[in-house]
């Protein structure tokens, strides 16, 4: 298993080559119903920082609940302060852009990598770095006393108090079509598959709508992310329910149009921490029915979420 975030996995799927950082933001843009041509883009994320003792660190929740009205209320004073400097987009209100004219020399982290933790070390590095931490500073004086947060105190919601950096790059020119179709509500996943000029279509409910969705022709991804963001207990009700669905709702069917041939080849990609297992299964290999058969997190540690099926 080799160490790979999910960003990491679906990049190298379609081709696409790591700039600087993975390329996420004019990506993800492009799922979200932006333009982003041949420009840098970076992603700008609203987060929340907690103050610690010694240092500040990111929330375990790094896609905050916040709405349109917030989002564009913050954004407003951003604007306002940074100017065309750097202009920031909520194209969606946890997912937020800025343009850039240059590409800054440094290197980022997924915020999703730097979740829990204190922060230090997880800001941007290089050469141009310090201009973004200046410029984290900035945001986040803007946001402390900022009516929208207030207003988010007040009702005990956490206050978006910072920016996160990350993912800038331009559109790559790849020129892969590795699937016929993909499935998924990940704006990464769904970008990657508009940029190669790839059906993307919402998450099926389950398998046996996917099956009759994709048709017969060609190799489908099914990216999902089940267990969401949250860290947790791999012995919780909930996590085990949740593992519970997938096996029913996906892999079972899944099996049975293996079997029935149906289907010709089933790959299957699962998260461990930093790590992924990738097992390929085709219709032979049901045959060796001494195998003993096993649950499926015996294979996928404390994480048994399918993000990558076709």
């Amino acid at each position: 298993m080799a160490p790979t975030a999910h960003e990491a996995w679906l990049f190298e799927r379609f081709s696409v080559p790591r700039q600087r950082d993975w390329p996420v933001a004019p990506y993800t843009l492009l799922a979200d119903g932006g333009a982003p041509e041949q420009h840098f883009w970076m992603r700008a994320d609203p987060v929340h920082l907690r103050v610690g003792r010694d240092s500040l660190s990111l929330a375990d929740d790094t896609s905050p609940d916040v709405s349109r009205a917030e989002a564009e209320a913050l954004v407003e004073t951003l604007n306002r302060h940074f100017g065309e400097t750097m202009l920031f987009h909520p194209q969606q209100p946890a997912r937020w852009y800025v343009r850039m004219q240059w590409a800054p020399d440094m290197h980022t982290t997924p915020p999703s990598a730097a979740s829990g933790e204190a922060i230090e070390e997880k800001l941007p590095s290089g050469p141009d770095a310090m201009l973004f931490h200046a410029r984290m500073n900035e945001a986040q004086m803007l946001l402390h006393e900022h009516p929208v947060n207030a207003a988010r105190e007040a009702r005990g919601d956490p206050v978006l108090n910072s920016i996160w950096f990350w993912g800038g790059g331009t559109l790559a020119d790849s020129g892969a079509r590795p699937f016929s179709t993909v499935f998924g509500d990940d704006p990464l996943a769904r970008g990657l598959a508009l940029a190669a000029s790839i059906p993307a279509r919402a998450l099926p409910k389950d398998a046996l709508a996917m099956l009759a969705a994709a048709g017969n022709d060609g190799v489908a991804l099914v990216f999902m992310d089940a267990l969401g963001n949250e860290k947790n207990d791999a012995e919780s009700a909930r996590f085990l329910e949740r593992r519970a669905t997938i096996e029913r709702d996906w892999l079972e069917p899944l099996l049975a149009a293996l079997r029935s041939g149906q289907i010709g080849m089933l790959t299957l990609s699962l998260p461990c921490g930093n790590s992924r297992l990738e097992a390929e299964i085709v219709r032979s290999d049901l045959r060796y029915f001494w195998r003993r058969r096993k649950p499926l997190a015996v294979y996928s540690c404390t994480d048994p979420t399918p993000q990558g099926l076709s």
